[in-house]
This record gives structure tokens, sequence and C-alpha cells, in this order.
């Protein structure tokens, strides 16, 4: 299976040409001859289902730049959890330090996803946001032009104040309890989530989000319901640590839902967003509430 190459084409291609056929994640424990499809209150046959059974390429996006024993800690248990997976789950790397690099192409050698998350220097400023939108992208053009299962994890433990960009407003006048700034103090933060929310509604891979370090002050709180967004748009999850024996117990708890989801291809009219629902009998079925094609020229 040409994964690398499948990868390394969504990096270059500018402009996706427009697709009918859409794929959505679904989390289900019917099986695939029982998926419905409405699609703005309207029956659509279904194509393919990709199940749990099938391959699955999992993007490691790493943005860990100061807890450097959690990391250690997710890398292990991770490393650990797709071995026991087995070898139908690939794995590629990716750093968002400085902009999205690719460090591992997707490969099943565990040794070599070791070595190269091993390799990965625990410092700098946190990217998160500066790469959620771009890795979506390619995480979407590869999965439809591959028949594999596809989801995006990002390993995260920055907080908001550290980003190269300021995304905090300081209060003018600390002593004035009436000083504005007190109010709006998380507003560039809020419509930079905003903006990616909107960006990330039309995704059809789910984004997945491990921070290792839970935060409670207002604005970390603020970035940390965004990231949480990011997740739920998409039908991915995100959870936080809140201290470093919780880290393998939750990239167990991430990596078994990526492990459990499938996807159910359609073909859907291009016109923007729709209003999208999966039935499978009586069996409870979760899925992403909206579906659509890429934006142009993203």
């Amino acid at each position: 299976m040409a994964i690398c190459r499948i990868l390394a084409w969504s990096v270059l291609l500018a402009t996706p040409a427009v697709a009918e056929l859409l794929k959505t994640p679904v989390w289900s424990e019917a099986p695939p001859h029982a998926f419905e499809v409405l699609v703005d209150g309207e029956p659509v046959p279904v194509q393919s289902v990709q199940t749990p059974d099938d391959e699955l390429v999992l993007l490691l996006v790493m943005d860990v730049v100061e807890r450097a024993d959690r990391v250690d800690a997710a890398r292990e248990a991770i490393v650990r959890k797709l071995t026991e997976l087995g070898p139908k789950y690939y794995a590629g790397v990716l750093s968002a330090q400085d902009g999205l690099e690719v460090k591992q192409d997707p490969t099943r050698g565990r040794g070599k996803l070791r070595r190269n998350l091993e390799g990965l220097d625990v410092r700098g400023v946190p990217g998160l946001l500066d790469v959620i939108e771009q890795a979506s992208q390619i995480a979407d053009r590869t999965l439809l032009a591959a028949d594999v299962r596809l989801a995006v994890l990002f390993l995260t433990d920055g907080e908001i104040e550290d980003y190269r960009g300021d995304y905090t407003i300081p209060v003018v006048n600390p002593s004035d309890r009436r000083d504005l700034s007190r109010r709006f103090g998380s507003q560039l933060i809020l419509g930079r989530i905003r903006s990616t929310v909107d960006a990330l509604e039309s995704a059809q891979v789910p984004l997945f989000f491990l921070h290792l370090a839970r935060q409670y002050d207002d604005l970390n709180e603020v970035y940390q319901n965004g990231i949480s967004e990011f997740a739920r748009v998409t039908g991915g999850t995100a959870l936080f640590a809140q201290g470093l024996e919780e880290v393998p117990v939750l990239v167990n708890q991430v990596l078994d839902e990526i492990a459990g989801h499938s996807v159910v291809s359609i073909e859907v009219e291009c016109s923007g967003l729709h209003q999208l629902e999966v039935l499978a009998g009586q069996d409870e079925v979760r899925h992403v509430s909206l579906i659509g094609c890429p934006s142009p020229g993203s």
C-alpha cells in the first residue's frame, strides 16, 4: 500500500478536484449493511464502509514544548498501544513547532516510530493553532485517495501565553474594576477559535487531541475549550491530563476510540454544508452532524 506516496502527494496538492465522494467517521457496533444515511433529510446510497477490521492510518502531530516527563510517558504509551493494536495500524509523525513538518511517513514499524518520537525535542513554542487546518486538509485529501480509515491525533502540552502570536489582551488599568480590557481579554483567542471551527466544519477526518497539562486560568480555559470544539466539530475527542499518572490511561482511551471508528462513504453534491444523519436500526450511532466538500483552494 503506497501510503507514503499518498501523503506526499497530498502535501503537494494546492487545489484538490471537487469530489462527489465524501467520507465521514461513524461509531457504531452495527454491521456495515445496517447503515442508512440521510443528507438534508433525504436518503442517499452508501457506497462503502471501512470498519474497525480495516487498516487505519494515524497521523501523530507533535506539539510538545515543556513537559518532558509527560511527553516521555505519552510516547511510550503510544508505541505500546499501537503494538497491541497490530500491524493494520500505520502511524506517521509530524511536528508542529515551526510549521507542519513531516518527520516520518506512515509506517507500521514500531521501532522506527519509537526512534522518531524520541528524536523530537521537547522545547520551543506551541504551534497547535497554526497547523490544525493544514493537518486536517492533508488528512482529508489522503482519505479521499485511499481505501483506509484515517485519524489525526494532536499531542500537545503548551499554554496559550507561550505562542509566538500574542493572543492575550493585557488589563490596561489593574486598579479599575470597570476597565473594559478585563471583559475582553479573551477576544483574540476566541476569534481565532471561531475561524478555525468554521474551517473545520467540512472536515472528513476526525481530529483527536491529548493535552498533557490541563490548566485552569481563564485564558487557558478558553483555549482548551476551543481544542474541545475542534474535536467535536470533526467527530473526534479532546482529553486533558491533570497529572503524569493519567497520561498512559488517556493515551489508551483515545487510541481505543480512534481504533473503533468506521468510515462511511457516500456521494453528495458538493454545494456547501449538508445536514447528515446516520442510522443503523435500533443501534446507537455517533457521527458528525454536518458534511461538505473542502473549501476551494484548501
